[in-house]
């Protein structure tokens, strides 16, 4: 419960690079999350390069400095468009519960992260040199915290928990 009510978004880093221990561990998180008939249809992309992060930065909606400013930066991709039969798409849900693991993980090492949803899918498939068919489902600067955050309130259990 600690990661879960500790971790918040972190938009400004240290220089500091992560080493390749905590590195592994927050990419194990990842992979070692559930995914639908266990397919692990995906890729966790560990951005390390300034000129990637540079083109990174200019396919998010703001030209968010912090895809430079942090160390690396993480791309979730996924291969799979097949739709559930709740009809949502596999790579959608499988990603996110994958991403969130590798989250919370980063926050049990120390690091910070920053999910983020607002980018050109497309001009960040040309950044990476991603083929087609590739979903980026979810992108997230990663590195040590350069100042410390409060945890943003929460509505109470009662607003988002029902019992039927």
């Amino acid at each position: 419960m600690e990661a879960l009510a500790g971790r918040t978004s972190v938009r400004h880093y240290k220089s500091q690079p992560v080493e390749a221990e905590k590195r592994e561990q927050v990419a194990n998180a990842f992979r070692l999350a559930p995914s639908a008939r266990n397919l692990q249809n995906w890729k966790l992309l560990w951005v390390e390069s300034p000129e990637r992060k540079a083109k990174l930065r200019q396919a998010s909606a703001g030209k968010s400095a912090m895809l430079e400013e942090a160390p690396a930066v993480l791309v979730a991709v996924g291969y799979s468009q097949d739709v559930m039969t709740n009809s949502h798409r596999v790579d959608t849900t499988d990603i996110s519960i994958a991403m969130s693991y590798a989250i919370l993980e980063a926050y049990e090492l120390g690091l910070g992260t920053c999910w983020m949803a607002s980018y050109s899918e497309e001009e960040v498939k040309k950044a990476l040199g991603l083929p087609e068919g590739i979903s980026v489902v979810a992108i997230s600067p990663i590195g040590y915290p350069a100042e410390e955050k409060t945890v943003r309130p929460r509505k109470p259990l009662k607003e988002v928990f029902q019992v039927l």
